[in-house]
């Protein structure tokens, strides 16, 4: 028996189209929703509005604090203040003028006790120039004593001529006289020096009717002490000397 070959033939599938289109329609499924997901997650989320049938009380503001005006003084008060014042700034003025009284006299009192030194070193110093000068007239008379000659108050010799002048010349500018004096009265004042000028007495010969004048020569013949010597080196023992107060002479 002889075997006969035919072509193969695939027998067709049952359901292809229909499966064909539930995949299809499957993939548009699934595309409509990813679309649709994916468009919902990037929407901004719509608010949702209630309505409210009682209304939410609010909260009472305080009302500002009110700084009362402080209120005017009374006269009474006013001039109470003023007279307080018044009283503190005189205290006070009172108490800086007794500062300066106080700074016044402990400045007149230093002032005193200075005037005061001087006055006794000036006193000192004359008592020791009037112990020397007694020392020296001593000396001065034991010498003449020795020699046999009289020479204790000067020489006994006339004064030149214009020796008295000289004297005067020394003494006006130690006198020391700011009063004013009716006329020009003439004080004479005799001087009694040793040999050497030192002044050993002075009294007023003529007063000039001006006590004051008067005393103001006596210290000023004082202060000039020792006087010049005469021409011959000695001064005389005794001599008369004639001032005036509106002396305006050489």
């Amino acid at each position: 028996m002889q075997t006969v070959a035919y072509p193969y033939q695939p027998v067709p599938e049952r359901g292809t189209l229909r499966c064909f289109l539930l995949a299809l329609f499957m993939h548009l499924l699934l595309g409509a929703l990813l679309y649709y997901g994916v468009r919902w997650r990037s929407a901004a989320p719509e608010g949702i509005a209630a309505e409210l049938w009682e209304a939410i009380p609010e909260a009472a503001t305080p009302a500002p604090a009110i700084t009362p005006a402080p209120s005017p003084k009374p006269v009474e008060e006013e001039d109470a203040d003023i007279s307080l014042q018044e009283k503190q700034r005189k205290a006070e003025q009172a108490a800086r003028d007794q500062a300066q009284a106080r700074q016044r006299e402990n400045q007149a009192r230093a002032e005193a006790a200075r005037k005061e030194a001087q006055r006794k070193a000036t006193e000192a110093q004359r008592q020791a120039d009037n112990a020397q000068r007694q020392g020296e007239l001593a000396r001065l008379r034991s010498q003449a004593g020795n020699s046999g000659t009289r020479v204790g108050s000067g020489s006994g010799t006339k004064p030149s001529s214009g020796y008295a002048e000289r004297v005067r010349q020394r003494v006006k500018p130690n006198i020391i006289f700011n009063e004013d004096v009716s006329g020009n009265p003439a004080a004479v004042v005799a001087v009694g020096m040793a040999p050497d000028g030192s002044v050993l007495s002075t009294r007023l010969a003529k007063s000039s009717g001006n006590a004051a004048w008067d005393n103001a020569v006596l210290r000023a013949v004082q202060r000039s002490d020792p006087l010049p010597r005469d021409e011959n080196g000695v001064a005389p023992s005794n001599i008369l000397i004639t001032f005036w107060p509106k002396d305006e002479g050489g």
